[in-house]
């Protein structure tokens, strides 16, 4: 499995995989699937928040997508923002081998902690989420819709 880094001119690969999973396109964008508009809104927002965009790619297919900063600006701490495994990869230890993945790559920088936000509504991520070692510590509204902020200690 490799991370490569995600650029507008791969939106087409990105739209895939976001689209693969319409039940969370209806919880996070209020519909089951999205448009180039909606990616090139979300490289915009990650060019504000200096995150890193990142493609999965294992045995040259693209699985899934991540997005993370290494120092939220608001805490200092390390943020997952997006983690989206494509609908056909789940189920088959793609995502633990990809957050393991990623999890590596945040301890080389020398942090101590990893964060993320869940749709409250999201059960089958805080689950995924809860099993990983990622514990509540507060909850938020954010665009509007209840979340629960979860921290990990690295």
């Amino acid at each position: 499995m490799i991370f490569e880094k995600n650029e507008i001119n791969k939106w087409k690969i990105e739209l895939e995989i976001m689209n693969s999973n319409s039940s969370y396109n209806l919880l996070s964008k209020n519909k089951k699937t999205i448009s180039f508009k909606d990616i090139n809104s979300e490289f915009e927002e990650s060019k504000k928040l200096n995150t890193t965009r990142l493609l999965i790619k294992k045995s040259e297919k693209y699985i899934g997508l991540v997005d993370y900063c290494i120092e939220n600006p608001t805490d200092n701490t390390p943020w997952i923002s997006l983690f989206v495994i494509h609908k056909q990869f789940q189920g088959s230890g793609n995502s633990l081998e990809a957050f393991r993945h990623l999890e590596n790559i945040i301890r080389l920088e020398e942090k101590k902690s990893l964060r993320l936000a869940v749709h409250k509504e999201n059960e089958k991520g805080l689950m995924f989420w809860t099993k990983l070692g990622f514990k509540k510590f507060k909850e938020v509204i954010l665009e509007g819709k209840p979340h629960y902020c979860l921290e990990k200690d690295l």
